[in-house]
């Protein structure tokens, strides 16, 4: 009897539109984050990147930060916030042009917490062409109805770690 009375509350409850979004829904809401991410930093030279828009996409205090093997083979990397990201690159962004585009990705979603990793390309604003792929690790979570970014970690491809072994 106390499983039929536990069906009946979840039935009612779906009924009265209670129950959670689906994990479809918060992947389509997760991917039009990961494309306003990657629009946001790309454009032509001498297009300013509108930052503001950017720091909208991203929760208080995020991390970012690129990571390698090192010169040691036993990893190195930096971990810096949102603003130090901008202050470093958005002057190169704007000199140079540079167009990142996303060629494919996974997404893992558990509840209010999100797992991407999205394969980019670098394009040259210059001469159009890609120099540089890899693989961005991207934490979402969902805070009020939203999906923002919590950190980004970044690695590019080397004969070592190929970009299809992020997706095996």
């Amino acid at each position: 009897m106390k499983h039929i009375l536990i069906r009946i509350v979840v039935a009612m409850a779906l009924g009265l539109g209670l129950s959670a979004p689906s994990q479809a829904d918060d992947a389509a809401d997760i991917q039009t984050t990961l494309d306003a991410l990657y629009a946001v930093i790309s454009g032509p030279v001498g297009q300013a990147r509108d930052f503001e828009h950017m720091r909208t996409l991203f929760v208080d205090g995020a991390a970012m930060g690129a990571v390698s093997a090192g010169d040691s083979g036993n990893g190195a990397g930096r971990i810096i916030t949102l603003d130090q990201y901008i202050e470093r690159s958005g002057p190169w962004l704007v000199e140079n042009g540079f167009v990142e585009r996303e060629t494919r990705n996974e997404i893992d979603v558990w509840g209010e917490i999100a797992s991407v990793r999205s394969a980019y390309e670098g394009v040259n604003g210059v001469t159009g062409e890609v120099f540089l792929i890899g693989v961005n690790f991207i934490t979402l979570y969902k805070i009020e109805g939203e999906w923002k970014i919590a950190s980004i970690l970044w690695r590019t491809e080397t004969e070592d770690w190929p970009i299809s072994a992020a997706f095996e």
